[in-house]
């Protein structure tokens, strides 16, 4: 492997490095090394490109930064570097390429794409913030704060609120901390909100999202072999690290953390995490940090796709289901392998190989099978799955730290390991979904282990969509089939539950679910506050097995909730 140091060709900190780095990039494109030396690199969206990211907002293009472009056999080494972006832009695109490794840098921006402010007063209608004008630079004009965020100001979408002293999201806040319009500035940066019997204290932190969810940190796109390592992400302008349509994928010592030299407490991203869209192979995820995003840190799933129309008896016409998922390039190649999904039972009707797909236009696509489909296929409402496009997961030795919603979510029916992880979520630690009508993130999973990991009492703290417990199963699945439930085989054992009576499992649609040897202490941190009425609840769950649990401490729930008439469970437990 050639190796090439970056300022021997004039790539130094401080210098418009974009160019040269991309000339090099093209006159050495495989089996090479490229080492930054330490430093910081401004890096501007000096290209465009017109890209389809899933989970993001649609836009005609894209502003890139660094990018690597069928490049194969490759190093990225940032020896450190620190990469400051400026406005809206993708710091770091991958595309097409194979064997890449990209390690040890820093992605952050001097005038971040998230804000927070300080609690200084309240009152039962309103609520004072301080906000830094020199971490978080901004504006007051016509009532209402805009942040800059390098060329361009943008105005407040949504709050969340931390706890000074834990700095974790504050226990049942969560969505429900809204602050209206801005009443007055009082001076010296501090901004009175209108709020209605706020629940908060001096002190705490109200991390302000502006912005857009246009660009992700680091984008890749049709690659194999994709190893990230020793990086730091300190803010994003949507998805930390977005990955679609690609085969193995490695994230190593990969942390979403706030940048506190630069004055900011809490909050590391706009958005979610790591999205892992349509992907194959396994994508592994170990040794990170996630803390202060403001969705999911992962999120792993597919992308079913509702068919419009049978043009004949082997030909469809599709329609994404989901605004800020479509248009994509790759969705099915030939060969593909592809699965028809009943949308109101959820139960696969069937196979089929794709002999064609063609994109008609960004919401629209043409899929042709291999051989005719039969009429009790075409006659239902379905949507089409793709099983080339699922990808094994393995999670371990993580601290998930809390952040906005849930912690992991899976959708994939290749085999899933969580295990030895650190949770404090503010909603659910682990969801496993699955759904064709709403989010459309496919994906029926078939064998899951959650084992050995630490759910503190911060775990489901606050409640957010699907939270029915720290560990929910829970897709989407508007007429439920006793007989065919849409998950199978999970099994849950050997953790730790610090529950402060709030649910610990729910599960629903799910057969073979296991439940063992976990030890559920109760926390005094915390009251009751979930409407869950069990800390286990199982609905249209076949073959569960509920035994060798520890419970230690006076739970006020009760400790199984099992529906006679969709569920079989064995138990040593009282029900």
């Amino acid at each position: 492997m050639k190796t090439i140091v970056l300022p021997e060709y004039g790539i130094t900190p401080g210098t418009d490095f974009l160019p040269a780095l991309t000339q090099l990039f093209q006159e050495y494109p495989e089996d090479c090394e490229f080492v930054f030396a330490p430093g910081d690199y401004r890096l501007t969206g000096w290209q465009e490109r017109p890209l389809s990211l899933s989970n993001t907002d649609v836009i005609p293009y894209r502003r890139l930064g660094i990018v690597l472009e069928n490049m194969k056999d490759i190093r990225l080494t940032g020896s450190g570097a620190r990469f400051l972006c400026e406005g809206r832009m993708q710091p770091l695109t991958l595309l097409g390429c194979e064997n890449v490794t990209a390690a040890d840098f820093v992605i952050d921006w001097e005038k971040p794409m998230v804000a927070e402010g300080i609690v200084t007063a309240f009152t039962d209608s309103s609520v004072d913030l301080f906000i830094d004008p020199a971490a978080f630079p901004h504006k007051f004009e016509d009532g209402r704060i805009f942040f800059d965020i390098g060329g361009e100001w943008s105005g407040i979408c949504g709050v969340m609120q931390f706890d000074a002293n834990t700095r974790t999201v504050r226990r049942t806040t969560g969505d429900r901390f809204g602050l209206g319009p801005i009443v007055g500035a009082t001076g010296d940066h501090v901004y009175r909100f209108r709020a209605d019997h706020p629940d908060t204290t001096v002190g705490n932190i109200v991390v302000l999202r502006h912005n857009a969810r246009e660009h992700a940190a680091i984008f890749s796109e049709k690659c194999r072999n994709l190893t990230f390592e020793h990086i730091n992400i300190h803010s994003s302008g949507g998805l930390g690290c977005l990955c679609q349509f690609c085969d193995t994928l490695t994230f190593r010592d990969v942390n979403f953390l706030p940048n506190r030299a630069s004055g900011r407490t809490v909050v590391s991203g706009r958005d979610d995490g790591m999205h892992i869209t349509c992907c194959s192979g396994t994508v592994t995820v170990e040794g990170c940090s996630f803390l202060g995003l403001m969705d999911d840190p992962i999120n792993v799933h597919g992308c079913c796709v509702p068919v419009a129309e049978w043009l004949d008896d082997r030909t469809v016409r599709c329609r994404y289901g989901h605004p800020q998922a479509c248009g994509f390039d790759w969705w099915a190649e030939e060969g593909d392998e592809i699965a028809f999904i009943d949308r109101r039972s959820m139960e696969q009707l069937g196979t089929a190989r794709a002999a064609a797909f063609r994109t008609e236009d960004p919401h629209t696509f043409l899929l042709t099978f291999d051989a005719p489909q039969g009429h009790g296929i075409r006659s239902r409402s379905v949507a089409v799955d793709n099983l080339s496009h699922t990808a094994a997961f393995v999670c371990e030795n993580n601290r998930f730290g809390s952040c906005r919603a849930r912690g992991v979510l899976i959708s994939t029916p290749k085999p899933v390991r969580i295990r030895n992880n650190w949770f404090e979520s503010s909603g659910s630690a682990i969801l496993v979904a699955g759904d064709a009508n709403g989010w459309f993130e496919s994906g029926e999973c078939h064998d899951v282990e959650i084992a050995g990991n630490v759910f503190t009492d911060s775990c489901l703290s606050s409640m957010y969509q699907f939270c029915e417990g720290v560990v929910s199963i829970c897709p989407v699945v508007p007429d439920p089939k006793p007989d065919k439930p849409f998950h199978k085989n999970i099994r849950i054992h050997d953790n730790i539950f610090d529950s402060p009576d709030v649910p610990v499992l729910c599960g629903f649609s799910c057969d073979g679910l296991r439940f063992e040897n976990n030890r559920i202490t109760k926390s005094p941190r915390a009251e009751r506050w979930h409407p869950g009425s069990a800390l286990i609840r199982l609905r249209h769950v076949r073959g569960a097995v509920v035994r060798g649990n520890t419970w230690t401490g006076h739970f006020t729930l009760d400790r199984i909730s099992a529906d006679p008439e969709t569920c079989t469970l064995t138990t040593d437990e009282p029900v």
